[in-house]
């Protein structure tokens, strides 16, 4: 704050929000409770009949805390009156609505209720499903407040939390119906959106605990056309996306109930890459449509490709498509090769820079382009993690005991760990705009650090900073994979491995640094021995790949999920 120029205070309306915070929770946590008491009452024998008649048992609807809304006008606001809940909080909480004619009525009414909690199991919304065949609006969820936002909560998370965790995967449906289902025959991994398309904010919450999430899409033109919206969202976050194609006419809930666990585990199996399912529905529109549709489709295609942002595996993907579109024909396959590399020119912008410009510095250029660094859902955990012990010394005593600077990325987030866990350890430790002040402004580490220190800070919750944690301690190392690496057998040069104190990592930041510093040329050891491991870890050729030892190897590649390596044959 002070390299900014600006006078480090609490905003004055802090404590007043989080306040009015707190008196919203606990209405919403009053009225989870009312739902759960009218729905075991006598008058909600209509809404348990409905339950049962959907198959769900009593623990399950325990464990899911669902409740029923009474037809009244006013139970509910009443009630909440009754336990001194002040109007205007009910009605910030979106729990009561104004009259026109004065006072207020139910949002909910006559209505099977769905609470929506966050990781800490925290009410903080509701849906509800209509039990009158008349009301147009089948669904309806709670309008948006200060502590519910539909586009960044999901359904099902603190059920789903532990088996998502354990998996590394979460299946994405749309329903609450599907997650009860699902989670009530036994898998756990599920959770829905909330009435809205995906946005980022969703995958931003998922990828706090998973590396993949797969979207489950009906075989229509409406999941063809959100796979390709999608794929931009998971592109731009870096997450690994993957889809389960449903049979026709059929939801998750049906599915499980009618065929069973096993055959959704073995619809599981089916699983595609988002890409590739994009590409799929492509091929499978244009096929039979001659050489005008090989001509559409290739330009669909290159349209779907130019969403992928990395250049190796949009080549990949490329090649796939070929393959897939000539069905083992080399013809078809060599037409739409050049069909999609020529469409894929096209939409190239061309640049045509001087050859001074392409000449200078190319070797550091070169190395640079490879160092890509962290992944966003890393850059984002360490970011949150960072700004908490900056913003709450208590928080920074606790997570000095619980993470290490070692834990963070190489640059600037490791140093900044290192100077707050060093003060951590002080019998006075020092003040946040102190431990800024300290930091070092090469490489940016001074000016992170401020950003850091001024960022919005979410109210933290326990689970998810533990859940946080966990995945930063699994992933330890550059770039979010363990930085060490088991060569295929098709290079058996394994005495210049990185060791444990220089890894693959640390030689790469080195040979990068000496370089741009001018301390190194092209001909130094160190710059050909870093050549020569990363011809071994990113291959010579188009496949060529290296497949990471560590959290990734024991299930390198699930069915369906979009990953390049390639084994030699009996390996």
């Amino acid at each position: 704050a002070r390299q900014l120029g600006l006078e480090w205070r609490a905003a004055p309306g802090d404590s007043a929000r989080a306040d009015r915070r707190r008196q919203m929770q606990q209405a919403l946590e009053l009225a989870a409770q009312y739902f759960q008491a009218r729905l075991r009452s006598p008058a909600g024998a209509v809404a348990r009949e409905y339950l049962q008649s959907r198959g769900l048992r009593e623990d399950t609807i325990a464990e899911f805390r669902l409740g029923y809304a009474l037809p009244a006008w006013d139970d509910l606001a009443r009630y909440l009156g009754s336990k001194n809940v002040a109007s205007d909080v009910a009605r910030e909480a979106d729990l009561i609505r104004p009259r026109q004619s004065g006072g207020y009525y139910d949002t909910f009414r006559n209505r099977i209720i769905f609470p929506i909690e966050d990781a800490s199991r925290h009410v903080i919304g509701f849906g509800g499903r209509t039990l009158d065949p008349e009301e147009p609006a089948k669904y309806l969820n709670s309008a948006d407040t200060p502590v519910f936002k539909k586009g960044r909560q999901v359904y099902g998370l603190p059920q789903a939390r532990q088996a998502m965790t354990e998996a590394g995967y979460v299946v994405l449906v749309e329903g609450y119906t599907d997650v009860l289902a699902l989670s009530q025959a036994g898998f756990r991994p599920v959770v829905a959106a909330l009435g809205t398309a995906l946005t980022e904010d969703h995958v931003r919450l998922l990828s706090r605990y998973v590396e993949t999430v797969v979207l489950c899409y009906d075989a229509d033109t409406a999941g063809q056309q959100a796979a390709l919206r999608n794929l931009e969202i998971f592109e731009r976050m870096g997450v690994n996306a993957q889809v389960v194609v449903l049979p026709g006419g059929t939801d998750p809930d049906g599915f499980v109930r009618e065929r069973g666990l096993a055959a959704w585990h073995e619809l599981l199996q089916t699983r595609l890459s988002l890409p590739e399912y994009q590409l799929e529905m492509i091929f499978s529109r244009y096929r039979e449509q001659g050489p005008e549709g090989l001509t559409q489709a290739a330009s669909r295609a290159a349209e779907m490709l130019s969403k992928v942002r990395d250049a190796t595996r949009r080549a990949f993907l490329a090649g796939r498509a070929a393959d897939r579109w000539g069905q083992r024909d080399p013809g078809k396959i060599e037409a739409m090769q050049r069909a999609i590399a020529e469409e894929m020119d096209r939409r190239t912008p061309k640049r045509f820079p001087r050859r001074a410009d392409r000449d200078t510095g190319f070797i550091t250029q070169t190395l640079s382009r490879q160092s890509s660094g962290p992944p966003p859902w890393r850059w984002a955990l360490e970011s949150e993690l960072l700004s908490l012990a900056l913003q709450e010394e208590e928080w920074r005593q606790r997570l000095a005991g619980l993470i290490e600077p070692a834990d963070f990325s190489p640059g600037a987030h490791r140093q900044i760990a290192e100077a707050l866990w060093g003060s951590a350890g002080e019998t006075s430790p020092s003040p946040a705009h102190e431990i800024v002040d300290s930091l070092p402004e090469e490489g940016g580490c001074r000016a992170r650090g401020v950003e850091l220190l001024l960022a919005p800070l979410p109210e933290p919750e326990e689970e998810v900073i533990q859940s946080g944690i966990a995945k930063l301690r699994k992933h330890r190392g550059a770039g979010g994979l363990q930085g060490k690496f088991e060569v295929l057998p098709a290079e058996a040069e394994t005495d210049e491995a990185p060791t444990e104190e220089e890894d693959f990592a640390a030689l790469e930041a080195r040979v990068i640094a000496a370089l741009n510093s001018g301390e190194m040329t092209a001909d130094h050891p160190d710059v050909q021995k870093y050549r020569r491991l990363t011809a071994k870890f990113h291959g010579r050729g188009q496949y060529d790949y290296v497949r990471p030892v560590g959290p990734c190897a024991g299930g390198l590649a699930p069915p369906g999920q979009d990953l390049f390596t390639r084994e030699e044959e009996g390996s």
